[in-house]
């Protein structure tokens, strides 16, 4: 049996990004600790690079799929309490008395364990009673769309729900969810099935997210009629995924042992949508200072050409084309400026390549170059730029901001997450050490240009930014003591 089973959705060791760099530096700087991972994707593809060396210390890493179902007719011992399992069911998915995590604690048993289960899967997707619960939830939500669009949106979530149901779960001490949503609702079936414990720790308040994903949803249109309609209708659809991935946050708030969140905003966001506040802790992000070495603070290899780079995925949440129209105005002013968009392509191919052809509406295929991703040390990328941008609508605690900080590179920034944390500082004592950079509201392009413009053609003002991140980061943010505290969390279960 391992030590701690990482359970992970759609990031490490397949996908880049800054919960993957974390992972990777919590793995590799736990030496003594054995690690086991369980990495949830969409669905069984063409087998996938590791975009990481696994450390030796990972014993067991095992992927497992979201939407390849499996529907067994398994027998039922308890058959007799399905009037009780039904109820609590319902009360379950209708939010009846918003007792999630003791609902779903009570119902679990009744569809896993072989000797209480009351409900196969079969039955669960196919009965009679599955059907009636179905038209029960559809009635309480008073027919803002047709039974038919409803009926196949729930469908898919419950097909969700009983695939992890049948995951294979390694055995563990203790399991560390990354996030709510599947792998909390994952972690929550590891500690019932195992009697284990179970820690969620989250980078952006995975619920917050999937809303603003789901707000942004759009639909495809063909005709008049048919946009009266799916206008009418989007609103409860949007409404039923967002009560689905508020009840998993929700169950697995209650479930979970621990909860570590990376900044104050955070917590408070965490509370919004269910979390206890008092059992809460705050361990931020840190950085890897010595990795960095001679890069911190050194002049740039090519001083006649001002570089403003964005490391991220190309993706709608990092809002790319935000990053791209600040360039057209940046450039209009300051004719020898390079943007550099840094990170993968492979997550979302549609909205890549609307970036690209926006780039091209604007005339900026010279001036905004999407790069590809990179290995920022070894590339020493971090020190080819003039400023660290981050067009971000959500975001955490970044760890590329963190360390560009850490080389000295001024930042600007949307205000999402810790960023005025990291630019400004957080306590009296960390704000009188002075601004390493600026933050400007979600989507305000004027601003984040003119910020840009600002920190361009002032060499004083960027010199000074650049001091100070370095110096907030050895204050603050060294890696040393953030692993420290995680190891402390880890002995507290895996002792036990």
């Amino acid at each position: 049996m391992d030590d701690v089973c990482f359970i992970l959705e759609g990031t490490y060791p397949f996908i880049g990004g800054g919960v993957s760099v974390w992972v990777q530096n919590l793995l590799e700087s736990m030496p003594d600790i054995n690690f086991s991972i369980l990495a949830l994707s969409p669905k069984i593809g063409k087998p996938k690079k590791y975009k990481y060396v696994l450390p030796p210390n990972v014993k067991n890493l095992l992927e497992v799929f979201l939407y390849t179902a499996i529907i067994p007719k398994q027998p039922c011992p308890m058959e007799h309490k399905k009037d009780v399992f039904w109820r609590k069911f319902y009360d379950f998915l209708s939010g009846k008395d918003e007792s999630y995590g003791s609902h779903f604690a009570e119902l679990l048993p009744m569809l896993i364990d072989p000797k209480q289960r009351v409900v196969s899967s079969y039955e669960l997707l196919y009965s009679e009673e599955s059907h009636k619960i179905t038209e029960k939830l559809y009635e309480q939500k008073k027919g803002m769309c047709s039974f038919f669009d409803f009926f196949w949106t729930w469908r898919s979530m419950l097909l969700i729900l009983i695939q992890t149901l049948h995951m294979e779960i390694p055995p563990a001490r203790l399991y560390h969810a990354t996030s709510t949503g599947y792998a909390g609702l994952v972690g929550v079936i590891a500690k019932i099935k195992y009697n284990r414990p179970l820690v969620l720790s989250e980078h952006g308040i995975y619920t917050n997210e999937r809303r603003i994903e789901i707000n942004q949803a759009t639909w495809i249109q063909k005709d008049e009629r048919s946009r009266v309609y799916i206008q009418k209708s989007q609103g409860m659809l949007k409404d039923l995924w967002m009560d689905h991935f508020r009840r998993l946050g929700q169950a697995t708030y209650d479930l979970c042992d621990d909860i570590i969140t990376l900044f104050e905003g955070n917590k408070k966001l965490a509370v919004e949508f269910g979390a206890n506040f008092d059992r809460i802790t705050i361990i931020p992000n840190g950085v890897r200072v010595e990795q960095y070495g001679t890069q911190r603070g050194t002049p740039k290899p090519d001083p006649s050409t001002f570089i403003v780079g964005l490391v991220g995925r190309v993706v709608p949440i990092k809002d790319i084309k935000m990053f791209i129209k600040v360039c057209k105005i940046v450039t209009n002013w300051v004719p020898n400026c390079l943007f550099h968009v840094i990170g993968p392509f492979e997550e979302d191919a549609d909205y890549v390549q609307e970036c690209l052809e926006l780039v091209e509406i604007l005339g900026l295929e010279e001036k905004c170059i999407f790069t590809g991703p990179k290995n920022l040390v070894k590339d020493k990328t971090y020190t080819t730029l003039d400023i660290m941008a981050l067009t971000s609508i959500s975001e955490g605690q970044p760890l590329t901001i963190l360390e560009a900080m850490c080389v000295g590179v001024a930042c600007v920034t949307t205000d999402v997450g810790a960023c005025s944390e990291l630019l400004y500082g957080r306590t009296e004592e960390d704000k009188a050490l002075g601004k390493c950079g600026f933050v400007v509201p979600i989507g305000d392009v004027d601003r984040f240009a003119e910020s840009c413009i600002r920190i361009l053609k002032d060499d004083t003002l960027r010199e000074n930014m650049k001091r100070i991140g370095i110096e907030r980061i050895d204050k603050y943010y060294k890696q040393e003591r953030i692993i420290q505290l995680y190891k402390s969390v880890y002995l507290k279960y895996v002792k036990s």
